[in-house]
């Protein structure tokens, strides 16, 4: 049977695609590899901006869903030196990625998406006006594919086929996830800690939730580090001791969005959503909001195509799809680009003025949360590199 689009992947990306798809009345397929609901590493910080894109789509997020809300923040830097900041304009929302991910898959069922887990996608191919979709067990041909199959995606090589090499731009992170019952003792309940000390192209955090805490580092380039050492000094700084047996310690690949490199994110019939197309945050790593929004631009750009019948006419699905991501993140993307390398570059000269400005933490909270733009951290930045003659 065919459908009108397969969905690969249930991840945010994936499941917030098929649910708007099919409440326009598609006929809606999800294929997910693992055995649903499945554990993501991810510390779950939802920003302001997650919650407001989810809400315009009538997605609310109850409270149910929410593992803490905190206002506090402690930014250590070398030297231990540290900056604390009430940021009282909008709580981090704190959340449970397997959780939070049935949530959005339970949407897309509810408007009407069909959904199969444990059935790995092994290979995609297009052919003239429909693609078809091979598994291990089943063979489906679909009119569109919305592959959000993550970082390592076989769809983003298929699509990229003809380059010599896929884009690297990739970083990566680690978490471990302790239950608060295993803790010796906890002074985490009510502070997010964000650390600069122990890498030089990334961060550590502290994300405390109701039952646990969220303990990680990312790195957001190539920098050859042993990350689970790391991770063990930093948890021994943090005073927390427990055995290794109590915790969980998970890894992943962080595909950071670069405007410096040539990809291709959609054919007239494929597109590539979330960590598949590339869309972390340069600066923090952030995942969740681009994946939601290029899930939604890929389902509003099938929707408007079959609307209008227009595959056969001069309507460029592949084109439009671009587009709306230009129009919605790669201005955003690119200043986050940016001001990575001048703060990652540059970090002894963030710490001076962070002693002397600190409202730049705040406006470092306001881009995260999407109350400004990177652009706007990024003009202060450049003030103070041109002051300080800092070259980027």
């Amino acid at each position: 049977m065919k459908k009108d689009l397969i969905v690969i992947g249930a991840g945010p990306a994936g499941s917030s695609a098929a649910f708007l798809a099919a409440r326009a009345g598609l006929d809606v397929l999800i294929l997910e590899k693992e055995s649903w609901p499945r554990y993501k590493a991810c510390g779950g910080a939802l920003s302001a901006k997650t919650v407001d894109i989810l809400a315009e789509h009538d997605i609310q997020i109850g409270p149910e869903l929410i593992k803490n809300q905190i206002s506090e923040f402690k930014f250590s830097f070398p030297g231990r030196e540290e900056f604390e900041l009430n940021y009282k304009k909008t709580p981090i929302k704190l959340i449970n990625r397997k959780t939070f991910d049935d949530f959005l898959l339970k949407k897309a069922a509810a408007a009407g998406a069909e959904f199969i887990d444990q059935m790995e996608v092994l290979r995609v191919k297009e052919n003239g006006n429909e693609v078809l979709v091979e598994t291990l067990t089943e063979n489906y041909t679909t009119q569109f594919l919305v592959a959000a199959d993550g970082a390592n995606s076989r769809t983003a090589k298929y699509l990229n086929r003809e380059k010599k090499e896929i884009i690297k731009n990739k970083g990566i992170a680690i978490e471990a996830e302790i239950e608060y019952q295993n803790l010796i003792d906890n002074y985490f309940k009510d502070q997010i800690l964000i650390d600069f000390k122990h890498l030089d192209n990334g961060y550590g955090w502290v994300f405390p939730k109701k039952d646990s805490l969220s303990i990680g580092l990312g790195i957001l380039n190539f920098e050859k580090v042993d990350l689970n050492k790391i991770l063990t000094d930093y948890l021994r700084e943090l005073n927390i001791r427990i055995k290794k047996d109590d915790f969980l310690v998970k890894g992943h690949p962080i595909p950071v969005y670069s405007d410096q490199t040539e990809f291709k994110r959609a054919s007239n019939r494929i597109f590539l959503a979330g960590d598949a197309a590339y869309l972390a945050d340069a600066f923090i790593g952030e995942g969740i909001y681009y994946s939601l929004v290029s899930g939604f631009a890929a389902a509003e750009t099938i929707v408007d195509c079959l609307d209008s019948n227009s595959v056969e006419t001069n309507y460029i699905p592949a084109a439009n799809y671009e587009l709306r991501l230009k129009n919605n993140i790669f201005t955003e993307l690119k200043e986050a680009e940016k001001v990575a390398r001048l703060f990652y570059n540059n970090r002894k000269i963030v710490q001076l003025l962070l002693k002397s400005r600190r409202d730049l933490l705040i406006i470092f909270m306001d881009a995260v949360q999407g109350l400004k733009s990177y652009s706007e951290l990024g003009n202060l930045f450049n003030f103070f590199k041109n002051l300080f003659k800092i070259k980027i």
